[in-house]
């Protein structure tokens, strides 16, 4: 088949009950070889766990579609507006910190 339809329904959020957010990985749905993606949304103070991806050599990309979130680098912070994306070397410690309105991003991550 020339291309794969999904909805963030057919996925089940991957984030744990008493986060009031939900993170929905659609790589087995969109039947992807090497390319993740995924669509985070989190209410307002939420925030994600601190962690690389060195194990897996994975690269990622945050988009933020809305709101707006600062993501902690440990010695440094990055702060995204609607419509700003950054890109993360896989061995770069990071962690997603939302601020205080709604946020919903999404993170696109592939091989080195």
């Amino acid at each position: 088949m020339p291309y794969t339809k999904a909805h963030v329904s057919d996925a089940e959020s991957v984030l744990p009950d008493d986060v009031r957010g939900e993170m929905w990985m659609l790589r087995d749905e969109l039947d992807t070889e090497s390319l993740g993606f995924t669509v985070l949304a989190l209410e307002a103070g939420e925030e994600t766990m601190s962690h690389t991806h060195l194990d897996e050599d994975r690269e990622e990309i945050y988009y933020v579609v809305e709101g707006g979130v600062d993501v902690d680098f440990g010695d440094r912070t990055v702060s995204l507006e609607e419509d700003e994306a950054v890109r993360i070397s896989p061995d770069e410690e990071r962690q997603i910190l939302n601020r205080d309105q709604f946020s919903q991003l999404v993170l696109v991550s592939a091989p080195v």
